[in-house]
């Protein structure tokens, strides 16, 4: 199983060498090469991977540099939802965190993953799109905004969701 946590800050930590010029993008296209070619020649279920892994090159880097820029904003959302039980945070329908309560330890279950509905254009778009989905008893209560300039109005939308999650979701552990 993928440890998504170390994946992400993988993603952070290559996203800001990536930003900031310290790994350019013909470093990167010579090592993933080197790589291709060398796990194509070591195992033969990857044959062809030396064709195959370049092509996405560009893609990936973009993604980095997106990711980068994002996922800081992404963790503001996260911690703030990680106090409520029953919530289910998607940001760009890419980073999800699920948080449930577990009765037997008495404290919040938080986890994360990559959501299935995973569409790669909104995670290098400009905007945000924050989605919350809380179960209370039998309902389920909907959140979702989109946030235009991410950077400025990120304050303003944790607001929102915080207020949300007052409303509609039970508070364990700490408060927010």
């Amino acid at each position: 199983m993928i440890d998504i946590e170390l994946l992400w800050e993988n993603y952070v930590e290559l996203g800001e060498r990536v930003t900031e010029g310290e790994l350019s993008r013909e470093d990167f296209e010579k090592q993933v090469y080197a790589f291709s070619t060398f796990l194509s020649g070591m195992n033969k279920d990857y044959h062809y991977n030396g064709t195959y892994l370049p092509h996405y090159i560009d893609e990936f880097l973009d993604f980095l540099e997106c990711f980068y820029r994002k996922y800081p904003l992404v963790k503001v959302f996260f911690e703030v939802a990680s106090c409520y039980t029953e919530v289910s945070l998607i940001i760009d329908r890419y980073w999800q965190q699920d948080c449930i309560f577990d009765n037997e330890n008495e404290k919040i279950f938080t986890y994360w993953k990559v959501c299935p509905s995973y569409e790669k254009g909104l995670v290098y778009s400009e905007e945000m799109l924050v989605e919350c989905s809380v179960l209370c008893e039998t309902k389920r209560f909907i959140y979702q905004s989109k946030i235009g300039n991410v950077e400025e109005k990120v304050l303003q939308e944790v607001e929102k969701l915080r207020e949300f999650l007052n409303n509609k979701a039970t508070l364990r552990d700490r408060e927010v």
